[in-house]
């Protein structure tokens, strides 16, 4: 079988898509699938590895300046040009892939590898990693009739098979694109980025000697850890030498100022700013608890709280208990769940993780046996091989079409 994978990014840029992509490319390779990569060209500081298993090609792109629509993200632009069409045509003649996927739904070139795909006859499957959301109510309408009239109807609509990455994303896309659109929906998930999993020993880490809560990530209106902050007091009370550590860029000073306005120290709540990715590690290994939650509509677990669980280091969040199906994520056994609204019931479940090594032991170690059970690359790319296969047959695909061309 042949796939070839477009992304708007691809490593080194940092984000949950590009690890995403470059993961599935390599563990689609690992199972005997040829892969092509397509993303775009950001620059000779944002080249891809040279050294991965496939071949990766860039198609120009319109940059644009950072906007505090799209959270001040420096890789923004156009790549849905007549030019770029005539490239991806291009690339699919040459490769004749069986598949072409698409990562992730909020760009333009959505509508390119569409338009492509819909011209070239090739099946057409896409991930939906990010949903469109906005923290102010109005506009968040405004957003989800654009996303239905637009990306849903020019791109995710054309999609004959489409990857939710857990229960969260499924919803959302019966929501905003249709039963129709829903049925085509598998839930798939991802895993952390493949290259990292050599960071993560199997053995039990040393913990800081000050009681340790960890959140990672950019803060920003749809990772605001304000409650958090507000629920440090409380942790105090019980809990005196307990601090809270931040790291990630701050683009949301509400959280600092909630923090000053209650007279917590620096050494209680101390916010670090952007931190390297082996930093972060280390910070994971040595905390105590690592709490972590999406405060948009639409809640996941997040590539870093899975980071934490491999350090088994207990992570508290705010998600459906059945985010990746039912009997996986177990709250008092793998992870723990509050309600990321209330300061109190934060405070309760970072207090009684502290308090309680035997506890904080045994949900670090399920935590860790459930990301290696499910998570893992090699059982989501078997899932992703058996979905294209899957879409082929429906397409009306023969099999003998899936074996190699001699030339």
């Amino acid at each position: 079988m042949r796939v070839l994978i477009f992304s708007n990014w691809f490593p080194p840029i940092i984000s949950g898509s590009s690890f995403y992509t470059s993961s599935l490319a390599q563990a689609l390779v690992a199972r005997g699938i040829e892969v092509v990569a397509v993303t775009l060209d950001w620059g000779p500081a944002n080249a891809p590895p040279s050294d991965l298993p496939f071949p990766i090609y860039r198609l120009p792109v319109i940059k644009i300046p950072k906007l505090s629509l799209f959270y001040n993200l420096e890789a923004m632009g156009f790549g849905c040009t007549l030019e770029n069409h005539r490239r991806l045509k291009a690339l699919l003649a040459r490769h004749r892939p069986h598949i072409l996927h698409h990562v992730n739904h909020i760009f333009d070139t959505t509508f390119l590898s569409a338009n492509v795909a819909r011209s070239t006859g090739v099946p057409l499957v896409g991930s939906i990693t990010t949903p469109i959301q906005h923290q102010n109510p109005w506009v968040q309408r405004l957003m989800s009739l654009a996303d239905r009239n637009t990306v849903g109807r020019f791109g995710v609509r054309r999609w004959h098979g489409i990857v939710s990455l857990d229960y969260t994303a499924h919803a959302y896309v019966g929501r905003l694109y249709g039963a129709r659109a829903q049925q085509r929906s598998v839930v798939i998930p991802f895993g952390v980025r493949l290259e990292s999993m050599s960071l993560y020993g199997t053995h039990t880490p040393c913990r800081s000697d000050r009681p340790q809560v960890l959140m990672v990530g950019h803060i920003h209106p749809f990772r605001n850890p304000v409650q958090l902050v507000r629920a440090m007091p409380l942790v105090l009370q019980a809990v005196p030498q307990a601090r809270l550590v931040l790291a990630g860029r701050v683009d949301l000073r509400e959280p600092v100022k909630v923090a000053q306005a209650l007279g917590l120290r620096e050494d209680q709540v101390r916010f670090l700013g952007e931190t390297s990715h082996d930093e972060v590690v280390h910070l994971m290994k040595t905390s105590h608890v690592f709490a972590s939650w999406a405060t948009g509509p639409y809640p996941g677990l997040g590539t870093a709280p899975m980071e934490a669980m491999l350090c088994e280091t207990p992570v508290i969040n705010d998600l459906p208990e059945n985010l990746f199906g039912e009997g996986k994520l177990r709250h008092g056994e793998n992870i723990v769940l509050v309600d990321s609204r209330d300061p109190q019931s934060i405070a309760d479940a970072i207090v009684q993780l502290l308090k309680n090594e035997a506890l904080r032991r045994r949900i670090g170690t399920m935590g860790r046996r459930f990301v290696l059970e499910h998570l893992s690359w090699d059982g989501i790319a078997a899932q992703m091989e058996q979905f294209y296969r899957r879409i082929l047959a429906e397409r009306g695909l023969r099999k003998r079409s899936l074996e190699p061309t001699c030339v």
